[in-house]
């Protein structure tokens, strides 16, 4: 049996857990590739008799079709629906597994920070310093008592729900699950999608990406929003109207916007936010500490070895076996 990864780097090899390591090994050979195909051909000659692939970045559509012994990709995510066709790997019953979890507390900490640098304008002002400018301006946003508005309750978003009630917010919810005990377990208000948009002064998505949950933070949603909140997305681009995101901070009616998810990665060069002074960018990497990648890693390998012992975990498509 033979495990594939075909898109690694240096970085997270070195991540990888002796046990996991073990693992592997005991499945049989494990090859790893510390950069990326230039070619679909190139990509092919390094997978081609695969039995699992351990997938970090994407897999072309050709390559999928092309592995004959291919049984398992495990992906290196939470979502690899923007990285590989998962109704053709379906269709070639191959199982696609994801790794849930394993960087809640750091994209929480992430949307958090994005939160902070929005509401106490640290960009801004990083900016005016390095520029010999020493001037404090307008007020800054206080957080005592002021509203967050976590649009969705999993791992991520109840981890900042937690965060955001030691700086004494008051934190509204939109789940497509509430029950009264996960209210009182995380000392949320559930509320309607538009009234969470329409009391909150800052929102923040922390909803997984798929075909119904595609744009649905339309711009009846975020032009419903205080005049002068603030916008978070640390979750999927995908997930929001961006152009009418883009008109509503060039105009004022929201004070900021913090990014760290876009609608293409790199980001394009013409992508509207990169021209707005107001919307803070990072290059989705809030789950890019060594925990998180260690962390990562080890549940890939996990998949594959629960998948040929018999017993798979994180399979997206269950369709799939036997």
């Amino acid at each position: 049996m033979k495990i594939v990864c075909p898109d690694g780097t240096a970085e997270i090899r070195d991540l990888l857990m002796p046990e996991s390591e073990k693992k592997l090994e005991a499945l049989g050979s494990f090859v790893w590739f510390n950069d990326r195909a230039e070619t679909s051909q190139g990509y092919l000659q390094r997978v081609k008799d695969a039995d699992g692939i351990i997938l970090n970045w994407d897999m072309p559509s050709e390559v999928i079709e092309s592995c004959q012994k291919l049984q398992i990709i495990s992906f290196l995510g939470a979502d690899p629906r923007k990285f590989l066709d998962l109704s053709l790997a379906t269709r070639r019953g191959i199982a696609v597994t994801n790794t849930p979890h394993y960087a809640d507390e750091e994209v929480a900490a992430h949307a958090m920070a994005l939160i902070l640098c929005c509401a106490k304008r640290i960009v801004h002002f990083n900016s005016q310093m390095h520029q010999g400018i020493y001037e404090k301006g307008d007020f800054t946003a206080e957080f005592w008592g002021k509203i967050l508005g976590v649009v969705g309750l999993g791992g991520i978003g109840a981890e900042v729900a937690r965060l955001a009630q030691a700086f004494g917010m008051r934190v509204l919810c939109w789940t497509q699950h509430p029950t009264r005990e996960r209210a009182r377990k995380h000392g949320v208000e559930f509320v309607t999608l538009k009234e969470l948009f329409r009391q909150s002064d800052i929102v923040t998505l922390h909803v997984t990406h798929k075909p119904e949950t595609e744009k649905m933070i339309t711009r009846n949603l975020l032009e419903s929003m205080k005049r002068g909140a603030i916008f978070v997305n640390t979750a999927r681009a995908e997930l929001v109207d961006n152009l009418a995101l883009a008109e509503l901070l060039r105009e004022g009616r929201l004070t900021t916007a913090g990014l760290d998810v876009h609608d293409e990665e790199p980001i394009r060069p013409d992508d509207p936010f990169l021209s707005i002074e107001n919307a803070v960018l990072t290059p989705h990497v809030a789950a890019n500490t060594a925990r998180a990648q260690g962390n990562i890693l080890k549940i890939a390998v996990d998949n594959v070895a629960a998948f040929f012992s018999g017993r798979p975990e994180n399979i997206l498509n269950p369709e799939v076996l036997p």
